[in-house]
């Protein structure tokens, strides 16, 4: 028991070390490149009796970094954390390695909302805009997660085979409706359409400040399920024989997965793909024990998103939507292990 509780205390520690080693590499490459040292010195120097570390560099590269490029970096490792998070937890509930955060609807939902708000805001000019938008997308993945929900619930049992087909079917509705609204109500589709392609460049300290603390709590709160989505692989009879309360756990799990996920919608769009190949992934590398599961999926989850905004920002001249990026790496990946088992079949 010991040296396995070492091996998976070496393997948090590698992808927690991963993690800060990505967070640098984001925060120092751009149009212009920073070196790692320098910034340390910029952001170590931001705690209070610490300011001598940073007062001999100049202040455009502490704006570069403090007020440009660390919000970006962070809403990317955030929002990569709740996502694989969610989905770890999402695949377990479901008994399916193949299911996504955004596959129960909460993508459609939150886009939905977000363009429902937008035309809102342009058409009344109605104030509090700033709001308005990003709470409607917000409420509309909510929404169609808990309408997935309600259909796909009888009695006091909620099925969870019911719930992905209605999440399916919710989703494709929602994405028409999404995309009638763009077409009779948007005078400039081009801009909003890039938006709900998922990016972190326009990311604020204000937003971060929202989703931080939703994703970091939701994302712990996932953590502690992780003996129950054990006893949920030998189905759900099997659980309730090894104590636990199903139906209470799948709506907390249920609950606490799309609170974070949804949460990124309105300041990042959608961003797909996260939340299913990195749970694929590390689940081939330590096996299916979500303890270990969830945690160390969180911590690849932000180091992947991070590379992945990199990439967008920095392989062309122009800006590549975030959600292109993973949807490249995603399909990629997927066809790479079908490949893998045809070999083996």
């Amino acid at each position: 028991m010991g040296i396995v509780r070492g091996k998976i205390a070496a393997g948090i520690g590698v992808l927690s070390l991963l993690l800060v080693v990505c967070f640098l590499l984001g925060i120092s490459t751009g149009t212009e490149r920073i070196a790692f040292g320098t910034v340390l010195r910029i952001i170590v120097g931001e705690v209070p009796g610490l300011h001598h570390l940073s007062s001999d560099i100049g202040l455009g590269r502490r704006i570069i970094i403090l007020d440009l490029r660390l919000p970006i970096v962070m809403m990317a490792a955030l929002v990569g954390m709740g996502l694989a998070g969610s989905g770890a937890a999402m695949q377990g509930l479901f008994r399916n390695p193949l299911v996504d955060p955004y596959i129960i609807g909460i993508s459609a939902g939150g886009a939905g909302g977000y363009v429902l708000g937008e035309v809102l805001v342009k058409s009344t000019d109605i104030t509090g805009g700033r709001l308005i938008v990003p709470s409607l997308s917000f409420i509309g993945g909510l929404l169609a997660v808990s309408t997935a929900y309600l259909i796909a619930r009888t009695g006091n049992r909620l099925s969870i085979s019911n719930m992905l087909l209605a999440g399916i079917a919710i989703s494709a509705a929602l994405t028409s409706g999404t995309y009638l609204l763009i077409y009779f109500f948007v005078e400039n589709p081009s801009e909003m359409i890039f938006s709900l392609m998922g990016t972190c460049g326009n990311t604020t300290w204000s937003e971060v400040y929202v989703v931080a603390p939703l994703i970091i709590i939701g994302s712990s709160f996932i953590c502690f399920f992780g003996r129950d989505l054990n006893a949920f692989s030998s189905g759900e009879e099997g659980a309730k024989h090894l104590g636990v309360d199903v139906e209470t756990t799948k709506f907390l799990i249920l609950s606490a997965s799309s609170l974070v996920a949804a949460i990124s919608i309105p300041f990042c769009g959608v961003i797909g793909f996260v939340g299913l190949i990195i749970p694929h992934l590390i689940r081939r590398v330590i096996g299916p024990d979500h303890r270990v599961l969830l945690p160390s999926s969180i911590l690849l989850g932000g180091s992947f998103l991070i590379v992945c905004d990199l990439a967008s920002r920095s392989l062309i001249a122009v800006v590549i939507p975030l959600g292109i990026i993973t949807g490249l790496v995603g399909g990629g990946f997927f066809i790479y292990l079908l490949i893998l088992r045809r070999g083996y079949s």
